[in-house]
């Protein structure tokens, strides 16, 4: 299984391997248009890499990340396209605005993947044979800088969710969490870009037959059905256009009370949810409202979760007021036992970042807030009356669950079912909703743990520890989903333990290249004390081209 460089391309085939990769990387994703319906991850999310790697050989660099910057965008723009129906449906926008948002977020993301390329073009050259580790190294690494070097990131579409279905490959996420899958799938096109065709299949068939057996024994090892959660989750559909019209909050609120007790009237149940800002109301100052959903839960007996805005008066302005997006907790007594506040907000949709430069804009998901929405302390677990730590939940409001560290630091905490709460009417009927649940049931299948999820407009859905779907709703219809989701598994996964492991050894990975790719351009033309700038410019140019020269070569050391 040795080292056989695949020849360079030429200018037309590389910039067809380019659209292929883009092309590729659209279809390993969620895809939805209206009725139009396509999804593939459990196929090209393996070798969606490919083309993209091919693409780079021969290429410089600088010629490597435009290309890569390029290619990215276009991929981008359509796993991303319906920015473009938050921006223009629902922020009222202009369609060039609508456009422009997509172009501008697609491009951000580009970057990132024409870093990829500039280091592969780099490193590759003085990795010798172990130069198939330096495209999956640099993907995992890119996809952790976008989680947080700008407006605390964007940590959407890793390459690691489009196999969110694939059983055996998601329960890989328990190992090395979405960054460790990530890694396995760009290897795995490394390998076949590199004509090393056996060496691919030896590690797919070995990536499968680890996960079937981890989900083989997780089955044999679960507990009982006595210490299952008995949930009901409230999906009333409220159009976002009606959302927080005042002359329709009363119906909207009455949708989701009256959905709640024809659940708890069908048979026991342990805990109902409504999904994200599901009251359209500010709950303290509504003593009536606030009555209403304490009688649910006492004629229910039921723990109810609820989002909505809270508010709090700021102790340094007193007629100064901070607004919150919150989940409520509520007992079977019908007391309001607790208050989680979303800690990780959305930029330009809860709050407006840099405020003093763009002070004229302001934030499309507000809802009742006077201005920009305020971050809570930061996710915890919480232990219901009743329900006891087996069953502590975690709270996550909309984004946060896209954030492994977040949830892994809630479980950490002593969190045992994951409750994400979310409004998913925005994105309209694209892809969003369903790569939003893809990446819901990733941090399920990393932690063990099962998740409810309740979604305004879908997709809500209850996840077995793993994540495997037991039950789901269609999107935009009206439903009320109940059901037994399994207890957390026994223990804590390795990647509970010991997070991100496989990003540090990318990181160990470049950097130990990176220190020897700048010793071999040192050795190509060292320092020499009298020259030009015209003899040294001429130097580093034909060091350059001696560098790209050895490009494919099995070892490219002195």
């Amino acid at each position: 299984m040795g080292t056989r460089a695949a020849p360079r391309l030429g200018r037309g085939l590389r910039g067809f391997a380019a659209l292929a990769f883009a092309l590729c990387l659209v279809a390993a994703f969620p895809f939805r248009a209206g009725d139009f319906r396509f999804e593939a991850g459990i196929l090209f999310g393996w070798i969606a890499l490919v083309p993209f790697a091919l693409a780079l050989r021969g290429l410089t660099p600088a010629r490597a990340f435009w290309l890569g910057t390029a290619s990215g965008t276009l991929a981008y723009a359509g796993i991303l396209f319906w920015i473009y129906v938050v921006v223009t449906v629902h922020g009222h926008a202009a369609a060039w605005v609508g456009v422009l948002s997509v172009a501008l977020l697609a491009f951000y993301v580009g970057i990132h993947i024409g870093l990829v390329g500039a280091v592969v073009a780099a490193l590759t050259r003085v990795a010798g044979r172990a130069g198939f580790l330096v495209l999956p190294a640099a993907w995992v690494v890119a996809e952790q800088l976008r989680s947080f070097d700008l407006f605390s990131g964007f940590p959407w579409g890793y390459l690691g969710y489009s196999v969110w279905k694939n059983g055996p490959a998601r329960e890989l996420l328990q190992l090395g969490g979405v960054y460790g899958v990530s890694f396995l799938l760009a290897l795995t096109a490394a390998l076949v870009a590199e004509r090393r065709i056996l060496a691919a299949a030896v590690l797919v068939a070995a990536a499968h037959l680890t996960g079937f057996a981890l989900g083989v024994g997780h089955t044999r090892a679960a507990t009982d059905s006595d210490s299952k959660l008995r949930v009901g989750i409230v999906q009333a559909n409220i159009p976002q256009d009606e959302k927080w019209d005042p002359a329709r909050a009363r119906d909207s609120f009455e949708a989701h009370l009256e959905s709640s007790r024809l659940l708890a009237a069908s048979g026991s149940l342990d805990l109902i949810v409504w999904p994200e800002a599901s009251v359209p109301i500010l709950l303290e100052s509504d003593r009536k409202a606030r009555a209403e959903v304490s009688e649910v839960a006492r004629e229910g007996s039921v723990s109810l979760l609820l989002g909505g805005m809270a508010v709090e008066q700021r102790q340094q302005a007193p007629r100064a007021r901070s607004f919150y997006n919150s989940a409520f907790l509520v007992l079977p007594d019908g007391r309001f036992f607790d208050r989680y506040d979303k800690s990780l907000l959305v930029p330009f949709g809860e709050y407006v970042p840099l405020r003093g430069l763009l002070g004229w804009l302001s934030g499309v998901a507000t809802g009742l807030a006077s201005g920009d929405v305020s971050p809570g302390p930061g996710p915890r677990a919480i232990v219901l009356p009743g329900l006891g730590p087996d069953h502590a939940l975690a709270p996550l409001i909309c984004y946060e669950v896209i954030y492994p560290d977040l949830v892994r630091r809630a479980v950490r905490d002593g969190a045992r079912v994951l409750v994400n709460i979310t409004n998913d009417a925005w994105y309209g009927s694209t892809s969003a909703p369903h790569q939003f649940l893809a990446i819901a049931v990733a941090r399920s299948a990393e932690t063990g743990l099962p998740m409810v999820r309740a979604a305004n407009s879908g997709v809500s859905a209850l996840v077995a520890p793993g994540g495997r779907i037991v039950d789901e709703t269609p999107i935009f219809e009206r439903r009320a989903l109940r059901g037994v989701v399994g207890a957390a598994r026994s223990g804590s996964t390795l990647y509970t333990r010991f997070g991100n492991w496989v990003l540090w050894i990318s990181w160990s990975i470049l950097i130990g290249l990176g220190g020897r790719y700048l010793v071999a351009r040192n050795r190509k033309h060292p320092r020499r004390e009298g020259s030009s700038s015209n003899s040294g410019g001429s130097g580093a140019r034909t060091a350059e081209a001696s560098l790209t020269s050895t490009a494919g070569a099995p070892d490219s050391r002195n």
